[in-house]
């Protein structure tokens, strides 16, 4: 899954687009895949991997907000779930001393 995400993004990359809006990838009722784990690499993808970090500007998921498709463990819809995973709290820590 995770070769997956790094060809689309490779892709995009290379046709010079700073711009993407990124489908499901398998999360919802359909295919069930985790969400939780899904969204997980995404942000590592975008934030933590040389590649890709500080290539795109906006990025937008294409993921239902209704609960029923929800395949997270705490009841959160896919929706929260990715807005929980990529919430500047988790992608840029602040550090107390």
């Amino acid at each position: 899954m995770r070769e997956k995400m790094r060809s689309v993004l490779r892709i995009a990359s290379y046709c010079g687009h700073s711009n993407i809006c990124i489908g499901a990838f398998g999360v919802g009722p359909i295919f069930r895949n985790p969400v939780g784990e899904v969204a997980k690499m995404w942000r590592k993808l975008l934030f933590e991997d040389e590649e890709f970090r500080g290539v795109f500007t906006d990025v937008v998921f294409a993921i239902e907000s209704n609960p029923g498709g929800s395949t997270a463990k705490d009841g959160l819809s896919d929706l929260e779930v990715f807005k929980e995973e990529f919430d500047p709290s988790v992608i840029f820590p602040t550090r107390y001393r």
